[in-house]
C-alpha cells in the first residue's frame, strides 16, 4: 500500500486494486481564502492519476473543497457521511454514484476492504481504515477517538500498521471567545494515551498541515501549541516500541509498505511537491499575539455601500428580529438583562451601538456601554459577506475576524450567580444561523465552479457498481452490454 500525501488532509491511496482520493483540496487558498496548505506545495492537477473512489470524510472547508470537486470526474464512486448538505452539493457538481456510510461501515473493492471509524464529533465525520493484503491504515482525519473505538476497530484489524494520527489540540477559537491559550495538557496527553493503546507499527502526524494567511495570519500563533517535531518526539517516548517508524509527512512524500516493512519516499509523488518548509508561521506563541481587530477588505467591497448595508441591519433589522424573537430565542438574554455591544471595525472607523435586553423596546443605541456584559467586535468585512450570504460564518470566526466575550452575573448577598454557559448565545448568530448560512453560500459556489470549471479534464470509465448488504457496500462489476 502506498499513501500519498498532497497536503494538509488530502491524500491518494493505492491499494493493491484500488486508488482512493480523500478528502480532495488541490488548491490555495482554500475555506474562503483564509488557509494555504503548509508546508507550502504545488500541486500539478493534470498529472494527478485516475481513481476509482472519491471519500470525503465531513463537511468543514478544508476537507470539503468545492473547487476541487468541480474539478474531479463526476463519475466516480463517493463515499459521505450522512450528511445531506455534502450530497446535495455532489449532485449538483453531477456526482451521482453518492454512498453514505455510517458507523463501521464496511466497502469491499476486490482485495480492499474499507472502515468507517466512528467519531465522538459528531458533525457527522469519520476515520477510514485501509486493508489489503500488504496491511493496514488507519486514517483518523479529525476525527475525537474513544476507547470503545479503538476496541472496535482492534476487533477488525488486531494489528494497525500504520497510523495517520489526530495529534493537534488545536485552538483556533479560544482567543475571540475569550478562553484559556493556556497548553492543552488533558487533550494532548489523551492523544498520546490513545497511540499507546492502538500499538501501530509506524506513525505519521494526519491533517492540521495548513497555516492562516493575510488578515487572519496573526492567528498562527495560538492555533497550534504542538509542533510536528515535539509530537514525533513524544510518541517516541510514550510507545518506544514504534522505534524510527515515526514520519513526518510532507505534501509530495509517499509512504510505502507492506507486511510490515516501511519506506519514506520523500518528494517521490508526481502529481504534488513541497515549495517552501515555511512551518516557523506556526511557532505557538500567545503572549505575542496583537490585540487590534483590523479589516484590510480583502475582497475589496465598496465601501459606501457596505457602511449602508451594515447600518441598516444594525440599526433596523435587528432591534425587529430582536423584539420578534424576545419570548422565544432570546429569554434567557432578556431575563438575565444582557446588555450587548456590537462594535464594527470599517476600514477606515470604527463603530458601536448597544442593545439593552432588559429594555421593553430594544433599540440600537449609538456608542458606549460602560453596563455592557456581552461584547462582540467584528470586521465590516467578515460581517457584511455574511450579511450578503458570499462567505460564511467560518471566514469570521476561524479567520479571527469576530471576538466576543461575556460577563454575565447577578451579584447577591450570597455570591454571584451565573447563567449557564450555553444558555445565552451571541445574537448575531441567532440572526444569521451558522448551518443555514453555510448551506447557501456552499450552494452558490457549487453555481460558481460549475460555470467555471464544470466540465472535468479528468476522464474516466466506470465499469463497477456499488451494491449495499446491510451495513456492508461491496464494489462489482458491471456485465457488458451486448
Amino acid at each position: 500500500m502506498q499513501i500519498h500525501m498532497i497536503g494538509h488532509a488530502s491524500i491518494f491511496v493505492e491499494t493493491q486494486d484500488c486508488k482512493i482520493l480523500m478528502d480532495p483540496v488541490l488548491w490555495d487558498p482554500h475555506n474562503e481564502g483564509i488557509e494555504d496548505v503548509c508546508p507550502k506545495r504545488e500541486v500539478i492537477h493534470e498529472l494527478l492519476p485516475e481513481f476509482d473512489l472519491l471519500i470525503i470524510s465531513h463537511q468543514h472547508l478544508d476537507h470539503f473543497d468545492i473547487r476541487s470537486l468541480a474539478y474531479l470526474p463526476k463519475t466516480v464512486d463517493v463515499l459521505i457521511p450522512n450528511d445531506k448538505l455534502i450530497e446535495t452539493c455532489l449532485r449538483q457538481l453531477g456526482y451521482s454514484q453518492i454512498y453514505h456510510l455510517n458507523d463501521f461501515s464496511e466497502v469491499k473493492l476486490g482485495s480492499t476492504s474499507l472502515l468507517a471509524t466512528r467519531s465522538e464529533n459528531r458533525v457527522p465525520e469519520y476515520g477510514i481504515v485501509f486493508a489489503d493484503k500488504s496491511g493496514v491504515c488507519w486514517n483518523q482525519v479529525d476525527t475525537v477517538v474513544s476507547l470503545d473505538t479503538i476496541r472496535s476497530v482492534k476487533s477488525y484489524y488486531p494489528q494497525i500498521d500504520f497510523l495517520l494520527a489526530t495529534w493537534q489540540p488545536m485552538l483556533e477559537v479560544n482567543y475571540q471567545t475569550n478562553q484559556s491559550l493556556s497548553f492543552p495538557y488533558s487533550e494532548y496527553s489523551q492523544s498520546l494515551e490513545q497511540i499507546s493503546l492502538i500499538q501501530p507499527k509506524a506513525i505519521a502526524p494526519g491533517a492540521n498541515g495548513f497555516k492562516l494567511i493575510n488578515g487572519s495570519s496573526w492567528l498562527n500563533q495560538i492555533v497550534f501549541p504542538v509542533t510536528r517535531e515535539q509530537f514525533c518526539k513524544d510518541v517516541r517516548m510514550v510507545y518506544p516500541e514504534i522505534g524510527d517508524n515515526v514520519f513526518a509527512f510532507d505534501p509530495g512524500d509517499i509512504i510505502a509498505f507492506k507486511n510490515g516493512e516501511f519506506s519514506h519516499l520523500k518528494q517521490m509523488s508526481q502529481f504534488v511537491t513541497k515549495v517552501e518548509d515555511d512551518r516557523e508561521n506556526l511557532d505557538f506563541s500567545p503572549v505575542k499575539v496583537g490585540s487590534n481587530l483590523i479589516d484590510d477588505n480583502p475582497d475589496n467591497y465598496n465601501l459606501d455601500e457596505m457602511k449602508e448595508a451594515i447600518k441598516e441591519e444594525v440599526c433596523l433589522n435587528l432591534p425587529q428580529f430582536f423584539m420578534e424573537k424576545k419570548d422565544s430565542l432570546f429569554i434567557e438574554h432578556c431575563r438575565w438583562k444582557v446588555i450587548y455591544q456590537l462594535e464594527i471595525v470599517f476600514p477606515d472607523s470604527c463603530e458601536q451601538w448597544v442593545f439593552d435586553f432588559a429594555e421593553e423596546n430594544i433599540q440600537a443605541q449609538v456608542g458606549r456601554n460602560p453596563l455592557a456584559n456581552f461584547c462582540t467586535s467584528i470586521t465590516a468585512s467578515s460581517f457584511y459577506s455574511i450579511l450578503k450570504q458570499m462567505k460564511g460564518w467560518d471566514y469570521a470566526s476561524l479567520g479571527g475576524n469576530c471576538r466576543s466575550f461575556k460577563k454575565i452575573y447577578i451579584p447577591t448577598q450570597y455570591g454571584i450567580i451565573q447563567p449557564k454557559e450555553t444558555s445565552i448565545q451571541e445574537p448575531l448568530v441567532l440572526k444569521f444561523p451558522p448551518k443555514k448560512v453555510f448551506e447557501i453560500v456552499r450552494y452558490q459556489e457549487v453555481k460558481k465552479w460549475i460555470q467555471i470549471n464544470g466540465n472535468s479534464s479528468i476522464s474516466h470509465k466506470r465499469n463497477t457498481y456499488m451494491m449495499k448488504l446491510g451495513n456492508h457496500l461491496v464494489r462489482q462489476l458491471q456485465e457488458p452490454k451486448n
